[in-house]
């Protein structure tokens, strides 16, 4: 099975905005976490149920969800946030490419991929995010150390982030995501090091099908990352109501963006260059055993001539009636195949 094409389950019949989880199947209950920050304090809470959510208008609220399998739960938060139908459809249709877009005049919609590597294979979920001017939505397929360090630094108060607006915080959650995916790239980065540095001395059909492994990955990673640049061209835009004072962090997240992308579009020519000299090295070392098998064959040609004409039963062949015509046979034979061998060495074909 070609794990790296994630088809969305099949929604038949099914009008536009309905709310059907499509996606990979879990059993765990989801958990909704809320932190409300300002400068003095933070308040974390996990709610029961989305009806617990109370917004403080005098603090940053950032709400996580974690797991999207319960359509109901996400219909409940559409409602109480007041967030769009066919957004929410994004949302619980786990295969989306990676975009943004304004729900209305003061809400925004991000869906991105968040990725790891398990089992030397690039494993994807996707993250979407909503945003107001003081309130963040994360909602996540299953359990991820992504959010991890954005945490940390609100629960340390390290930086500008417990004074920031919303789109300084979406701009740390951005950058989480990218360094993950940085992550990700030199992690097969240092896979194709490995393979490169046994190029020259594997030329096996395993060694060629790990190479082959490796491509597709770094096809599917390409493949995951290029939707991105839409989305900080769209942040970027002068209309994008971005701040003035969060540009600069947003053009530093955009740059390691693209310094990843470019990692990984090198990574993809190393890759299929290296095929291309793996499948020369094995096509090289086969012609060199046809070559070697061609030179044994053409030696025993002249060898097969002589054994011919004396294995005719002719009564009138002198030879056969001489004391040593035997052993004259085999020693012309031998000279003639040890003058043919030092032929093919001097011409190094052999």
């Amino acid at each position: 099975m070609l794990h790296f094409l994630r088809w969305n389950q099949i929604k038949l019949d099914a009008a536009p905005g309905s709310l059907v989880y499509a996606g990979a199947q879990r059993d765990f209950v989801p958990s909704l976490q809320h932190y409300m920050y300002n400068t003095k304090e933070l308040i974390e809470r996990s709610l029961k149920t989305v009806d617990d959510i109370q917004l403080s208008s005098d603090h940053m609220n950032l709400l996580v969800l974690i797991g999207i399998h319960q359509s109901e739960i996400i219909r409940d938060l559409g409602r109480t946030l007041r967030l769009p139908t066919l957004l929410l459809e994004d949302v619980l249709n786990t295969g989306q490419r990676s975009k943004f877009t304004w729900a209305d005049d003061e809400t925004g919609f991000i869906v991105m991929r968040h990725m790891e590597v398990k089992d030397e294979k690039v494993q994807d979920e996707q993250v979407s995010m909503f945003w107001r001017q003081n309130m963040i939505v994360v909602l996540l397929e299953d359990e991820s150390d992504m959010l991890s360090g954005v945490l940390s630094r609100i629960r340390l108060g390290k930086g500008r982030i417990r004074s920031a607006d919303s789109v300084y915080l979406l701009c740390a959650i951005l950058d989480s995501l990218v360094d993950h995916h940085m992550m990700v790239l030199a992690n097969f980065s240092e896979a194709a090091q490995v393979l490169e540095s046994k190029l020259a001395t594997n030329a096996s059909d395993q060694f060629l099908g790990r190479l082959y492994e490796l491509k597709r990955e770094t096809i599917l990673l390409r493949n995951l990352l290029m939707p991105m640049r839409e989305i900080f061209k769209g942040l970027m835009r002068e209309d994008s109501e971005v701040p003035e004072s969060v540009l600069p962090y947003l053009h530093d997240v955009a740059g390691h963006y693209e310094q990843t992308m470019e990692g990984v579009t090198s990574l993809h020519d190393i890759m299929k260059s290296m095929i291309d000299y793996q499948i020369s090295l094995i096509g090289i070392r086969t012609n060199k055993v046809m070559q070697f098998l061609t030179v044994i064959s053409t030696i025993f040609i002249p060898l097969t001539f002589i054994v011919g004409i004396y294995g005719m039963n002719f009564d009138n062949m002198p030879e056969l009636h001489w004391q040593y015509g035997y052993y004259g046979v085999l020693v012309i034979m031998a000279f003639v195949a040890v003058a043919m061998f030092l032929f093919f060495q001097r011409r190094r074909l052999l």
